[in-house]
């Protein structure tokens, strides 16, 4: 009856669902750190961790205290996850996902709700402007955006063919998202991913056709649109291009006059 033995139980049923911790923390919205603390019983896991860890793994609430009091946490668990709807799956997985059953996009819908949850918590301990962290964390947040909107994406799709309410709050869930990854954006106007994104945004060039410019691959786009990650042989074309004044869209509108 530890924290070590409850850590080690999660684990295991981390593992035999074959999510690296990577995975863990894309789709509980926890540090791949905190985490590892957890799974090692290396200190006492905020309640907020737990129940991101236990919303990420489709457990019902309260799993980790019954787990830490348990004489067999793996058979605890094992008892609490014969009984537990579908787990969400990892933004990495390409497999299908059967949902046929209402509880299961409940599970989607709170899984969503702590997404979002999670991020503004984050958002609100946002360092001062002034410091040197100020831009990177925000960077980092907005990285923890663009994978919610995938796994938001990913439970939106599912959720469509078993129930159409489901879906709806879902895609509202996305959309939500897309306007935190947005106003983060904006507050990072000196930020040269930002002026990029905005510089596609006022473009009337289709993003394929901006990538060939840029000599990037959609994927490269994707990551310097939503994640600031720039490709080193791709940086003086993508600053050339966020900070060409003349922007691409206004002059053809323009002649068009």
């Amino acid at each position: 009856m530890s924290r070590e033995s409850a850590g080690a139980a999660i684990r295991e049923l981390r593992e035999s669902r074959d999510w690296s911790l990577a995975d863990f923390a894309s789709v509980t919205g926890v540090s791949i750190m905190g985490l590892s603390y957890l799974e090692r019983g290396a200190r006492k896991p905020h309640k907020s961790t737990v129940q991101k860890v236990e919303n990420g793994l489709g457990l019902p609430p309260g799993t980790y205290s019954r787990l830490v009091v348990a004489a067999d946490p793996a058979a605890e668990l094992e008892r609490l996850t014969a009984v537990t709807p579908a787990e969400p799956t990892p933004a990495r997985s390409n497999g299908p996902i059967v949902v046929d059953r209402h509880t299961d996009t409940e599970v989607l819908e709170g899984y969503a709700e702590a997404q979002l949850d999670a991020l503004n918590s984050v958002i609100e301990r946002l360092p001062e402007t002034t410091s040197n962290e100020y831009e990177s964390y925000i960077l980092s947040v907005i990285g923890q955006c663009v994978k919610a909107e995938m796994l938001a994406a990913n439970s939106w799709r599912v959720a469509l063919s078993a129930d159409a309410a489901s879906a709806g709050r879902l895609m509202r869930h996305l959309q939500a998202l897309e306007t935190t990854r947005g106003a983060l954006l904006e507050q990072m106007p000196m930020s040269l991913s930002a002026r990029f994104d905005r510089a596609c945004a006022r473009s009337s060039l289709p993003e394929p056709v901006i990538a060939a410019l840029l000599g990037v691959s959609p994927a490269e786009m994707w990551d310097i649109r939503n994640r600031g990650v720039i490709p080193p042989g791709a940086l003086p074309r993508v600053r050339a291009f966020a900070d060409d004044d003349t922007n691409l869209g206004d002059r053809h509108r323009g002649d068009g006059q």
